[in-house]
């Protein structure tokens, strides 16, 4: 099973610009989305190492510029489990200063709390002593505040992701019959949008792997059910870009041959996945299986 903070950073990468006009909106209009944005995955590193936090949580760094030529950082968080951390909004502030300290690049930061552990979810880190006081702010987006209607009303694609990461907090969600309920639901309203192969492909990677049926034969049954819901749906283009998906449960052989021998001469996951044409969770999820020595995804 692919982690879900593996996921969230994949969607963002893939979905930028759709993830940049729902989260900021409001400052669409300055950011020069015509240049592009850069990944600072290494920068990332350097700044606060994996190391120094084993929690369940998706961090992603990257620059923007704004119309007037200005280099913008951008710094996400995605917290995909609550947990009690007291030390969470002094480990943003952290990125802050630290990003100040080395590249002195202006950083707007944003948390995203997809879990409802609302007593953990930190807006500001303050500190203050004999007279000096330290007030950082930054945004955040609480998953648990919106509804299924909400997200859905919105035409951004990134709703959708949300709400499939929303299942995974609905009370209702109790059995696999719900879940399959809800994920079809999702499915069609996913293929009602209108949105190119690329992106209705990857929205179905994360709607799939996001919120996992506890019986695998229900992974079955709701694949069958998506062929069915393509087959009365018109492109065609559309119908072999979802099937292609669901009949390819594995990755074909030699892929997974170039992938992990990619990966043991030191390419990252990003180039490798453009390499060899897949999305960059396939690419980590057979990296993953083969140094947890999961044979079934082995090449031969």
């Amino acid at each position: 099973m692919i982690r879900r903070d593996t996921l969230w950073k994949a969607l963002i990468e893939d979905l930028i610009e759709d993830f940049l006009h729902f989260f900021f909106h409001a400052y669409i209009n300055k950011i020069d989305l015509e240049r592009g944005v850069t990944f600072l995955d290494k920068d990332l590193e350097q700044i606060m190492p994996e190391a120094e936090t084993k929690r369940r949580h998706a961090d992603k760094l990257f620059k923007a510029w704004l119309k007037n030529g200005q280099e913008q950082w951008f710094l996400v968080h995605v917290e995909v489990q609550g947990y009690p951390d007291d030390q969470f909004a002094f480990r943003m502030y952290q990125y802050y200063y630290r990003i100040q300290d080395r590249y002195g690049k202006p950083v707007t930061a944003i948390a995203i709390y997809t879990d409802n552990k609302r007593a953990y979810h930190a807006k500001a880190y303050k500190a203050d002593f004999l007279g000096t006081e330290l007030i950082y702010r930054f945004q955040s987006f609480v998953l648990a505040d919106y509804t299924a209607e909400e997200l859905r009303a919105s035409e951004n694609p990134f709703g959708l992701a949300l709400d499939a990461a929303r299942l995974a907090l609905d009370p209702r969600v109790k059995d696999d019959d719900q879940l399959m309920v809800s994920k079809l639901n999702l499915i069609r309203h996913l293929l009602s949008r209108g949105l190119s192969k690329v992106k209705i492909r990857r929205l179905y990677n994360f709607i799939n792997m996001y919120v996992s049926f506890q019986n695998s034969e229900n992974t079955l049954k709701f694949e069958k059910e998506v062929r069915e819901i393509t087959k009365s749906r018109q492109p065609m283009g559309l119908e072999e870009a979802i099937l292609k998906e669901v009949r390819e449960q594995g990755i074909e052989q030699e892929k997974q041959l170039a992938i992990l021998r990619a990966y043991e001469n030191g390419i990252a996951t990003a180039m490798i996945a453009k390499i060899v044409d897949l999305p960059l969770v396939r690419v980590e999820s057979v990296i993953a299986a083969q140094e947890k020595g999961d044979p079934s995804n082995e090449p031969e």
